[in-house]
């Protein structure tokens, strides 16, 4: 290959490069996978990261590509640094520098674990160290890029409220709370930081007594629906002159 060609080619690469690149954790889960469809709808080029459920990440990706999108699967163990590092350069190489990051992979366990200490550094690692991690490091990556960078997680009224039985998830959605005031402060002006805390939204399978309780204590509880955090990230996207807030979608339970 000649070197004009060679430069053509990747000329033409660079043309045919998203503007606009979402990385999203846990992207195969329910709530995830929500996500990675409505940023589809939206024009990003969607990176949507899974720990085990490749099969299923697999899938959703072929579907946004039937529907026109765009999107790619990649495993993500958030307990590893090496891991996040590595996914953050195969995006990049795959698609160019990262503009979306969205945080929403999670874990939700009790702190009375028969494996305590495990379960403990688990939850941390997984809501708070990993997410804090990738965000710094997708941050180098989006200084790179001509568009405005964005990172957006997805937090729990439990950061802010105790909830019993669960001191160290509460720490950790904390933590990862004031971790987002600090990187908006940091990152700005050319990346915006920002978080949602969701209410109840999605019932989880199977059925819960402790869901089931607190939407009898979520004020707009007949407006209930996953579709309020689409609406919110949305909302997120278009507000230019909004970072570090966390912005409650909850149907005003955090009031109760």
């Amino acid at each position: 290959m000649s070197i004009n060609v060679f430069i053509r080619a990747v000329m033409d690469n660079m043309e045919n490069a998203p503007q606009k690149v979402a990385l999203v954790t846990g992207g195969g889960g329910r709530l995830g996978a929500m996500i990675c469809r409505d940023l589809a709808s939206l024009g990003f080029a969607v990176a949507l990261t899974c720990h085990r459920s490749i099969t299923q990440a697999s899938r959703l990706a072929d579907q946004i590509k039937t529907d026109g999108g765009m999107a790619q699967p990649f495993t993500l163990d958030l307990q590893s640094s090496q891991s996040i590092g590595a996914v953050v350069e195969d995006v990049k190489r795959h698609w160019g520098p990262i503009t979306l990051l969205v945080n929403n992979a999670g874990t939700f366990l009790p702190d009375s674990s028969q494996d305590g200490w495990e379960t403990m550094d688990a939850i941390f690692k997984i809501n708070l160290q990993g997410p804090l991690w990738l965000s710094m490091n997708v941050a180098q990556a989006m200084k790179q890029s001509t568009v405005a960078g964005h990172i957006i997680t997805l937090c729990d009224i439990w950061g802010e409220r105790p909830l019993g039985g669960h001191a160290a998830y509460g720490a950790a959605k904390s933590g990862m709370i004031m971790a987002t005031r600090v990187l908006a402060k940091d990152l700005a002006p050319k990346i915006r930081v920002n978080a949602i805390a969701p209410g109840a939204v999605l019932p989880p399978e199977g059925g819960n007594p402790g869901f089931d309780a607190m939407v009898r204590r979520t004020p707009l509880a007949d407006r209930m629906g996953p579709e309020a955090i689409l609406h919110a990230l949305r909302y997120l996207l278009g507000a230019e002159f909004v970072t570090g807030e966390v912005l409650h979608v909850d149907g005003g339970r955090h009031l109760m």
